[in-house]
């Protein structure tokens, strides 16, 4: 994003979209603006290091809307059952207005619903025993995104936080690790 806020002109400028972490399972595209079409926050620009320039360069968000609508109707998306769930830290209270604002025509494939890991690390913190010690939630999403980070490298994808296909990518696999560590939880009557 350029900025936190969508109501004082932050816009999305990036999106990444996994369904897997294989070739044609993922795909990232930067979003263009025109100037004053965007407010640009420096500390959010600082972030993702994605210049002024690049911004003013990139395919505009229509061109993009039906770029990844067709990539997602390719991959299942359909606006009828509308199954395609969004995954990540925060994901449904940041990003999602974002990608609404931005992105109309894909936001119609995507679910209502979300999986927002940062909640997860929330539940998991100070009950579940992970190491010997009941990591706090910032602790479960640090073992997470490590996880993510490692899987991934396994597999010949570099470290890029920050960049919108790379999260993607470690959200997924993130989500998958936590989902492993509740699995492995054994409930009482």
């Amino acid at each position: 994003m350029t900025g936190a806020d969508l109501a004082a002109g932050g816009r999305l400028i990036q999106i990444g979209l996994a369904f897997g972490t294989g070739p044609g399972e993922w795909i990232a595209e930067r979003i263009g603006w025109d100037p004053g079409d965007y407010a640009a926050d420096p500390r959010a620009m600082a972030v993702h290091g994605i210049s002024e320039q690049e911004i003013r360069d990139a395919p505009r968000a229509e061109v993009v809307d039906r770029r990844l609508y067709e990539w997602c109707r390719a991959h299942g998306g359909t606006p009828e059952k509308r199954r395609l769930v969004a995954v990540g830290f925060n994901v449904g209270a940041f990003d999602l207005p974002f990608v609404r604002d931005a992105l109309p025509e894909t936001s119609r494939l995507l679910s209502r619903r979300s999986v927002d890991l940062n909640a997860v690390c929330f539940l998991l913190a100070g009950t579940l025993v992970h190491g010997g010690s009941r990591p706090s939630w910032t602790g479960w999403r640090r073992l997470a995104k490590r996880a993510a980070e490692a899987r991934l490298a396994g597999e010949g994808i570099e470290p890029a936080w920050h960049d919108a296909g790379y999260d993607a990518l470690a959200s997924l696999v993130a989500f998958e690790w936590l989902r492993a560590r509740v699995a492995g939880v054994r409930g009482g009557g």
